[in-house]
Formats: structure tokens, sequence, C-alpha cells
């Protein structure tokens, strides 16, 4: 049997073909998408038993000690009272108890994700990872989003772990797609961007398709094939047209923005091989959790202390918000829970004025609250699409706490990062050297009416086409499965 599947930076999700049509697979309840996270909890220590040598050497010295006090009183003339011997080895072994105990917790306080994900522990994807977050964000280990990670500048140690991370998501995906068809699939096209999220160009692109193929076949797939998301999206909407057209097809997901100009319609449909309909591509490594973090900046961390004066006339510096919400940065995450960015805080918690809104920013490092105050950010940003005003409840910080954010501060928040969509737009219009009849978006960041509004104002006189914002990429990866498998 064979599939496509989108393994997207916020959502997963595979589709099967089916009289004549590709047919997406539920995985979550009656959803077909799948956040795209996991979740795996500390592993436990035993606490371990008592070195009974070890006891034995301590027992010694002690009573050495005990001998010596006795001795030292009797010459001052004093009193004093000596344990038994009996006394002294229950007060030693519950010291080791204690030790012991201290050392487990330690242990399992210091797991690396590693060390969680090789142990016998229980793994969760999609949104029961999420709710396991957010109900107890410190004892265990939360990953969003790993694709965002693949093209950039990481550790051998670090592309391991993610490598693991991203094979299980697959495998239980793929388990998930059998389970519900009765079927082995063993035959996969999966989309990629036209630039991974990172900063290392075409290596990176490299080295994030070479991942992703290891470990789709480290997940139970024998065939793996690549095509462009934008592409994959196009090769949908072509389904459902009876005329040829060039079309202008702009993919705004969650980690990445991708464009493509493409010839459509009867006289392609039928084709394995669509190099020649493609006029141009261009791609950008901005995306929906961008504008999530964009957002957090500009209208939630000044209730967090940005913009803070301290006792100095300084401000608390820029990069400790940054870090604190920028989670689809690895490095930045390092940085923000650090020992030296705790320090930082409580300095600047004793420095300044404000001290409720510092004290909301160190809740967020003792809690690793970083997801969760990107997800109502986003929450937010959903909320503007069909209000101009919200009131953002974060009861999970302070009780009764609600930040008023417009979707004015939307639009100032992203204003760069849609004008990065436009020139993305117009490069492919540019490179393709022709005129497109219509303009076909899809991708969650496409249903804002802010960036409709940027589209319509820039390419008024071409008709818009609105696609499946979540579901046309994957449509279009089983699309071209059928179409190269059969």
């Amino acid at each position: 049997m064979i599939a496509g599947m989108d393994f997207g930076t916020s959502n997963c999700s595979i589709g099967v073909w089916e009289n004549d049509k590709p047919i997406l697979i539920p995985l979550e309840k009656e959803s077909n998408q799948m956040k795209s996270v996991l979740y795996t909890s500390r592993s436990s220590v035993r606490i371990e038993g008592i070195n009974h040598r070890e006891l034995d050497v301590r027992l010694g010295k002690a009573k050495s000690e005990e001998k010596r006090k006795a001795k030292r009183a009797k010459e001052e003339g004093a009193s004093t009272k000596t344990l038994s011997d009996s006394e002294l080895e229950s007060r030693e072994k519950g010291l080791m108890r204690r030790e012991l105990a201290e050392r487990a917790q330690k242990k399992h306080k210091d797991q690396t994700i590693s060390d969680a994900l090789y142990a016998d522990t229980e793994i969760v994807f999609g949104e029961t990872a999420v709710n396991r977050h957010l109900t107890d964000p410190l004892e265990g280990y939360f990953i969003k989003s790993p694709k965002t990670f693949l093209g950039s500048d990481i550790r051998q140690d670090q592309i391991d772990m993610f490598s693991e991370v991203i094979t299980r998501i697959i495998a239980f995906i793929k388990n998930k797609a059998e389970e519900n068809k009765g079927k082995t699939i063993d035959s996969i096209v999966m989309g990629r961007p036209v630039n991974f999220h990172g900063n290392r160009g075409e290596r990176g692109n490299l080295q994030a398709i070479k991942i992703l193929e290891q470990c789709s076949i480290a997940a139970g797939y024998k065939n793996v094939e690549f095509i462009m998301e934008p592409v994959a999206a196009a090769l949908d909407y072509e389904r459902s047209i009876e005329e040829n057209i060039t079309a202008l097809v702009i993919d705004a997901g969650g980690g990445t923005t991708d464009c493509s100009v493409i010839k459509l319609g009867p006289a392609y449909k039928n084709l394995s091989f669509r190099d020649e309909t493609v006029l141009a591509y261009a791609g950008t490594r901005t995306g929906g959790i961008d504008l999530d973090i964009k957002l957090a900046m500009r209208a939630i961390m000044p209730e967090f202390g940005n913009n803070t004066l301290l006792s100095t006339g300084l401000s608390i510096p820029y990069g400790v918000f940054w870090d604190a919400i920028a989670i689809n940065d690895v490095n930045a995450q390092s940085n923000f829970y650090s020992n030296t960015t705790r320090r930082d805080i409580n300095t600047y918690l004793a420095q300044s004025e404000e001290k409720n809104k510092v004290n909301r920013l160190k809740l967020i490092y003792e809690r690793k609250l970083s997801y969760r105050l990107n997800r109502s950010a986003e929450l937010a940003k959903i909320a503007l699409s069909d209000r101009d005003t919200i009131k953002l409840p974060m009861n999970y910080i302070e009780d009764g706490l609600k930040i008023p954010i417009s979707r004015l501060d939307l639009k100032n928040a992203i204003e760069k990062e849609v004008d990065v969509l436009i020139a993305l737009m117009k490069e492919a219009v540019n490179q393709s050297n022709t005129k497109p009849d219509i303009i076909y978006v899809t991708g969650g960041t496409a249903k804002s009416p802010i960036v409709r509004d940027a589209i319509r104002y820039n390419f008024g006189n071409i008709r818009i086409v609105a696609g499946d914002s979540f579901d046309s990429v994957t449509s279009g990866l089983t699309t071209w499965a059928q179409r190269i498998y059969q």
C-alpha cells in the first residue's frame, strides 16, 4: 500500500488513495491532523541499597570519633553522652539512606532526553503529549516541531536525538494508518519545503532530507520519495480544474513559507515527471511559529518585564525575553534555561520596581512554560482572524491575568514577515517570467486576514483561490504517490 505524508512543523497528516481520490486518515479522534510533538516522562531511578562495606568504614570512623570525644570530655572534667554502637549504626544508616535518596533524585533530574527515549518510559504524541506537558512540564521531556531543527548547524548527538524523535513520530503515524486500513504501507511520498529552517543553505537542506529519509526507513518504509510542498498543494488543486492554467501557489506553513509557479490542468495531470511544468519556486525559513514569537514579543512579553527599567536606569536585556519565547531555536532555549539566566533573573528582580512583571518571567523559567506561552500567542493570532480585539487569558501564570491584544498589534508585530512573504511571491513570479492566472493559497498562516489583505493589495488583479488550509499538501502528496508508485 502507498501513502502521502506531510511531516509538518506544526502538524502531521497521512493519506491513502481510495476510490480515485486521496483519503486522509484520522490520527487524533476524528481529526486528520496530529500535532508534531512528542512527550516522554523521565525514567524512574531506583534508590540503591546501602553498601555494607561502606557502612563498616563509616561506623569505624564514627566509633573512633566517639572515643576521642569521650576522652576530651574526661580530660576537661566535663560530662558528655556517648552513642552506643547500635545508635551509631542507626545514625549512619539514616545518613546513608538520605544521601542515596538525594543521589537518586539528582540522577532523575539530570536525565537527558536521550536517556528517557531509550529507557522503559511512556512516550506519547500529538494532543496527548501537549496535555501531559501542560499538566506537569517539569516531569518529562516535550519536543515540539523537530522538523524545525533539521537544517540547522547541530551537533551529531543532537542529530541522533532528533532522528530518534522523528522516527518515533513517523512510526506512530504509520501504525495508526495501517491499523485504520488493515494493510501494510511500504511506500511513501513526503513533502519538503523549498528551504528548511536554518542558516546552512543547501547543505542544511541536504542534511534535513537525509535525516527524514533515514527516519522513514527506520520507521518501516521501504520506498521514500520527496516533492516540494507547494508543488504538492498545486497537484491537489489540479484534480478539481478542467482547463490549463498557470498558478502561483503559496504554502504558508508553521515553519516555512514556500511558493511555486506551476502549469496545471488536463494536459499535465497524468504526467509522472513534473519538472518541466514547474516554472519557478522560492522559499523562506519564516512561518507561523515566527509570527507567534513576534506577537508574543510585542503584546505579551511587556507584561513579563520587557521594557521594564531597573534601578540602574537600564532596561532588562531584550535577549532574555526572546530566548524565553523562541521555541524554534534550540540554542535560545538552552540559553534561557541555563543557570546564568536564573541568576540574571534574580538580579533583575532585585533591581526592578515592577517586581510583579519580573516574577512572571521567573515563573516561565521555573516551570518551563515557554511552549505554553508560545501556544497562548498562537491562540491569540488565531482569535484575531475573526475579531479586532481580544483579552488573552493567562490564568496559568496568574489568576485573573488577561492581556488585551488587537489586530493592529498583530499587524505591526508581523509586518516584516508579511513583507518577506510578498517579496517571495514576487520573486517566484519574476523567475517564471509569466503572469499567473490564479493565486492558490494554503497553510495555516495564509488564513490570516492580514496576510490575505497584503496579497490582494500587491496582486489585486489576480484571482485568489483558497485551498484547504491544512489538508491540501497531504492530498497532493498522496496524489503524487499514486502516480509514481502504481
